[in-house]
């Protein structure tokens, strides 16, 4: 028995990142899957479709291999990496339906009835989409009052100045915090890598803090501990924006706040990076939303960091994903996905979480952007915090290609 791809295709939607989306066909059966965003991201799953028409479909893992494969001579991770996870997540999607299966039931069924979501709040009041070189950008959907920061700079990073603002206060990040809490999820996150009453631009090139840096943003941390209570969790993230020293110092400060974790503090790449840094405090360190693939994080499984966050639009797929949950749970680490995707990548990642016992918590970044939901036929994904995956077949949800083509990139959408 045989499940013959007779055609992949490629399509962009511009949300609050380009949701770029691949499309599997086995005859008149199609898969859906999501890769995270990536300059020219969509002609290199094109460039993949060469290999895989008139391939078998049920044979997932041989595809994958002979894309790894063939991905050797400029290397598995950035785009290639991106393009391939998102076909996979395609092929799982198809095959499930074809099985008359969920895709958790692909992978030994679930564990979790529940996914347990944590929403990410970035600041105060701010709203931001971006393009693939992080720089900021105003899809149709932005209305003109919505924060756009400066052109120029990328979003986040050492070659991001930033300037203070009202969003950026303990007050603002209190009531937030508050607002997320009332609407019924557990776990809030928040953005550290802002602009201060303190930054000094000869600081921004080498990540350093000054101490009335460190004192603020602890401040931040500590309003929203304030806001929420002991049983709320709350969680920030760094971007890499700092040095070792900084970041320690930072980490160290809000010690008694009882953090979930401290997001990327140092730039990717050198695990022994994140090793200095977790060792030297009680805070939780989390990390791992730039490896690409089992290697990269197996050297990262060696350090002392407590939470990995892969992202199965990036690093490999859904298989892949699974089996970095399973590396890691022999180090007793928990599974926590980074997760920017549209509701396809999202429920994608559900799906794994639901399969692996050592999943925490999964990224919903979409909160503010009101075609999130829209870009699916299925009703309410997200109920107070938490996602119930459904049985209906591959990743149970459909894309809306009325809204998909309302908001494509250049006006152009075609799956």
């Amino acid at each position: 028995m045989t499940l013959k791809i007779t055609k992949v295709t490629s399509a962009t939607v511009e949300g609050n990142y380009h949701w770029v989306y691949a499309r599997v066909y086995a005859g008149e059966i199609y898969g859906t899957g999501e890769g995270f965003f990536a300059p020219e991201l969509q002609g290199v799953v094109n460039q993949f479709a060469r290999l895989l028409i008139g391939e078998d479909a049920l044979e997932i893992n041989r595809l994958i291999e002979k894309m790894r494969w063939a991905s050797i001579p400029s290397g598995f991770s950035g785009v290639n990496a991106h393009a391939i996870s998102a076909i996979e997540i395609a092929l799982f999607d198809l095959v499930g339906k074809y099985r008359n299966v969920p895709v958790y039931s692909l992978l030994g069924g679930k564990i979790q009835e529940k996914i347990r979501i944590y929403v990410d709040t970035h600041a105060g009041e701010s709203l931001e989409a971006i393009d693939s070189v992080l720089l900021p950008s105003r899809p149709k959907w932005m209305s003109g009052n919505q924060m756009k920061p400066a052109e120029d700079e990328p979003i986040h990073g050492r070659m991001t100045t930033g300037k203070y603002s009202e969003e950026f206060t303990p007050k603002a990040y209190a009531s937030r915090a508050k607002t997320m809490k009332n609407e019924g999820f557990t776990a809030i996150k928040f953005d550290l890598d802002v602009a201060t009453p303190y930054t000094q631009q000869y600081n921004l090139s080498s990540g350093s803090l000054t101490n009335g840096e460190t004192k603020y943003l602890s401040e931040l941390v500590a309003a929203v501990r304030q806001a929420v209570g002991d049983e709320t969790d709350i969680l920030f993230d760094l971007h890499w924006k700092y040095n070792v020293q900084s970041s320690i110092g930072l980490a160290k400060a809000i010690e008694p706040y009882h953090v979930m974790w401290l997001e990327d503090p140092v730039p990717p790449g050198d695990p022994a990076l994140i090793d200095l840094v977790a060792t030297a405090t009680s805070t939780p360190i989390a990390t791992g939303e730039n490896l690409y693939g089992r290697y990269e994080f197996l050297q990262l499984l060696s350090t002392r960091m407590r939470i990995v966050t892969p992202d199965a639009l990036k690093t490999g797929g859904i298989l892949e994903t699974r089996l970095i949950a399973q590396m890691a749970q022999i180090k007793e680490m928990i599974l926590s996905p980074h997760n920017i995707g549209s509701p396809i990548g999202t429920v994608a990642q559900a799906h794994i979480a639901a399969s692996v016992p050592n999943f925490g918590v999964l990224e919903f970044h979409g909160h503010d952007v009101p075609i999130w939901p829209k870009m699916v036929k299925e009703n309410k994904l997200i109920d107070s915090g938490f996602i119930s995956l459904s049985d209906k077949p591959g990743l149970g949800v459909e894309l809306d290609e009325k809204i998909a083509t309302e908001y494509a990139l250049n006006n152009s959408f075609e799956l």
